[in-house]
């Protein structure tokens, strides 16, 4: 097809899609119409070996599951003592990190009532005073 913008000639051949006609019929506007759709042009899947739930599996080159032949057997347990082995280190870093947190926190909630506390006293409130004490003892 010729085509021309601003001047400029060129010619469009758009790709031709192979389309199959469906056994869908319908009316529109008084005609008759039948649906067409795009013919599915297969492309080769990669050759995977996957594992679901510890099963293990293969696809082939046109994306069909075929069931491998299981090589060894493996305990659900020993993998899951390697990977607690492998997460460990990490895990003592977090609890450490949470470890300081929480105590920072204490740290500073301590702070804060004996703030609260000095304040009390300098205005006389006794009924405060008491219930602040009663809460830094809790906190002990």
């Amino acid at each position: 097809m010729k085509l021309t913008y601003r001047g400029v000639d060129y010619d469009h051949n758009p790709p031709m899609l192979e389309v199959s006609e469906s056994d869908i019929l319908c009316n529109y506007r008084g005609r008759q119409h039948r649906y067409t759709y795009v013919r599915h042009v297969p492309f080769p899947q990669p050759k995977a070996e996957l594992t679901y739930r510890g099963v293990a599996y293969q696809t082939d080159r046109h994306g069909q599951r075929q069931v491998a032949a299981q090589t060894e057997t493996k305990s659900v347990f020993s993998a899951f003592q390697r990977k607690l082995a492998e997460l460990t280190p990490l895990m003592d870093e977090r609890r450490q990190l949470l470890r300081e947190a929480a105590r920072s926190h204490s740290d500073s909630i301590h702070r804060s009532l004996e703030h609260r506390i000095a304040v009390a006293r300098a205005q006389g409130n006794m009924n405060l005073l008491q219930q602040l004490e009663d809460e830094l003892r809790q906190m002990a």
